[in-house]
């Protein structure tokens, strides 16, 4: 009478140990422990059917979201280009660049693209990580590319972008970023900085050192920011190293940091490398230096070589009008060893007088000594020619154009002089950089 139900609620066990959760168990009529046995089996039946239904139902849900989440990175993954090298036609540039999100998606975010012998592009980094951050970062990377294509300096294209991602932006997310566009024909770099690390500079001696940087505020803080841009210039062979601060915080299970130190004797060794060999031995270190531990933060690494043999030659001049036989003998030597054709060199010794007459007559006071300074580079069959002088404000692109339908006496006087340079060269451009006028001259 005892030892019989025990067997039998043996049996049962092994049948519910093997999923049969409704199987029927024996019945006890009395009132003795083998009825409180019963009741046990029988509330174990059905918590484990309401165990079962619950598990299957979360499992469904984590399926459905790591299926979203596989769709999210790979449309995240999307927005940024992914096949190197990205201009195999050029031989001025190399580009190689690598993003590594810390979950299935993230805040980091870069981009590039030529646009009149111009390279753009951008790095960034949004605060925090996973789905929040990758929702902010799809803003500054879908944006980047429909705002630089009708603004053509850096600090405006940032103030758009911070403009756009501070609207609205309740969460009081931010983005770092640094964009900047490098001119293919003369190696002049201008930048804007948002808040982030200032990129390295690899020179062709292995030299590795930051660019100068204004560090400004990240994008999203506060709309109607005055972003400041900056220049420099990046010679051939030179390389221009942009990363995210999961590269050089990159931790290991001592909670220790790869460095910036660590970085920079990185790029030292092996700044003979391609840059799509350098990207490589980076994350290489830092999986090393990481000695297993799991990645705390998104990784990015973007990697640009300039590679364009430019031609240049410069002089400096002072406002004095018996300076005009020093440029015209500087003309006629840039014509020989940029290979000019007779005419153009004849048309570039027109141009340049008539511009630096103008300088000496108009951009200082009477008997002030100053200088002038003029550089000449050539790069894929373009001259460009450099005028800056410290003098007072004007703008020559502004002067209306003579009218030569007018006889000599009913024109007016001044005015042949930029219409002459405007025919002759292809692109007349003016800045006021700094206190300083710069007028630049393409042919």
């Amino acid at each position: 009478r005892v030892v019989a139900p025990v067997e039998e609620f043996s049996g049962v066990a092994k049948k519910i140990a093997h999923g049969d959760f409704n199987v029927e168990l024996p019945q006890i009529h009395s009132k003795d422990e083998l009825k409180e046995l019963h009741d046990s089996f029988e509330y174990m039946q059905h918590s484990l059917v309401q165990y079962i239904e619950k598990l299957k139902l979360t499992t469904a849900n984590e399926e459905r979201i790591e299926s979203e989440l596989r769709i999210a990175h790979n449309i995240q993954m999307g927005m940024i280009p992914k096949f190197f090298p990205p201009f195999p036609e050029r031989d001025d540039i190399t580009l190689a660049a690598s993003l590594v999100p810390a979950k299935e998606v993230g805040g980091d975010l870069y981009d590039f693209f030529i646009k009149d012998e111009k390279l753009y592009f951008i790095i960034g980094d949004v605060s925090g990580k996973g789905i929040p951050a990758s929702l902010v970062m799809a803003v500054p990377c879908r944006l980047f590319r429909s705002v630089s294509s009708h603004l053509d300096k850096p600090e405006d294209i940032i103030t758009s972008l911070n403009d756009s991602l501070a609207d609205g932006n309740d969460s009081n997310m931010f983005c770092t970023a640094f964009l900047g566009i490098l001119d293919l024909q003369t190696g002049q770099l201008e930048y804007c900085n948002a808040g982030h690390n200032a990129p390295l500079l690899i020179g062709v001696d292995g030299n590795v050192t930051p660019i100068d940087v204004v560090p400004n505020l990240p994008l999203g803080l506060f709309g109607g920011f005055e972003y400041k841009g900056q220049n420099t210039r990046i010679d051939k062979g030179m390389m221009l190293y942009l990363f995210t601060d999961g590269v050089n915080e990159a931790e290991n299970n001592e909670m220790v940091q790869f460095g910036n130190d660590k970085l920079v004797a990185l790029l030292q060794t092996n700044y003979s490398k391609t840059p799509n060999a350098i990207i490589e031995q980076t994350f290489a270190e830092i999986k090393a230096h990481a000695c297993g531990a799991e990645q705390s933060d998104d990784i990015t690494v973007v990697c640009i070589k300039y590679n364009a043999e430019i031609m240049e030659k410069s002089i400096i001049l002072a406002n004095d009008i018996s300076e005009i036989n020093r440029l015209n003998m500087f003309v006629e030597e840039i014509g020989e060893e940029f290979s000019l054709a007779p005419d153009v060199t004849f048309n570039l010794n027109l141009v340049l007088e008539e511009a630096v007459v103008n300088i000496i007559n108009y951009a200082y006071p009477k008997e002030e000594h100053q200088t002038i300074y003029l550089s000449a580079k050539l790069h894929k069959g373009s001259i460009v020619l450099v005028l800056t002088d410290t003098g007072k404000e004007f703008d020559p692109t502004t002067a209306p154009d003579a009218d030569i339908t007018l006889s000599a006496d009913e024109r007016k006087i001044g005015g042949l002089g930029i219409f002459l340079i405007r025919q002759i060269m292809n692109e007349v451009k003016y800045e006021r950089i700094e206190g300083k006028n710069v007028l630049t001259l393409e042919k």
